[in-house]
C-alpha cells in the first residue's frame, strides 16, 4: 500500500448524504442554469430542434459524470497555497 492509501484507510473521513455536497448541488445549478435558456428558446419558438436535444443530452450528461466522479471520490484533493480548501501540506502525514 502507498502512504496516501494508507492514510485514507485510517483516517477515514466521515460518510455524508450526496445533498450535503456541495459539488452535487454545484453541478445541479450549473445544469439548471445551462439548460434554461435552451428550454425557453424552445418553449418560445414551440419547437424542439435536434441541434437543442443534442445540447441538452450533452448537459445531462456531463453533469452526471460530475456527481458520479464525486460519489465515487476516494483520495483527498488539495488546492494550491493561498487558494481555498486544504493544501498539499495540509495532507501530508
Amino acid at each position: 500500500m502507498t502512504t496516501t492509501q494508507e492514510s485514507l484507510s485510517t483516517n477515514k473521513p466521515a460518510p455524508k448524504s450526496i445533498f450535503a455536497s456541495r459539488t452535487f448541488w454545484g453541478a445541479m445549478l450549473t445544469l439548471v442554469v445551462a439548460i434554461a435558456p435552451k428550454v425557453g428558446e424552445m418553449v418560445d419558438n414551440k419547437k424542439v430542434d435536434g441541434a437543442s436535444i443534442s445540447q441538452l443530452i450533452v448537459l445531462f450528461g456531463t453533469t452526471t459524470l460530475t456527481i458520479i466522479g464525486r460519489v465515487e471520490a476516494k483520495r483527498p484533493i488539495y488546492t494550491p497555497d493561498g487558494v481555498p480548501g486544504p493544501n498539499k501540506s495540509d495532507l501530508a502525514q
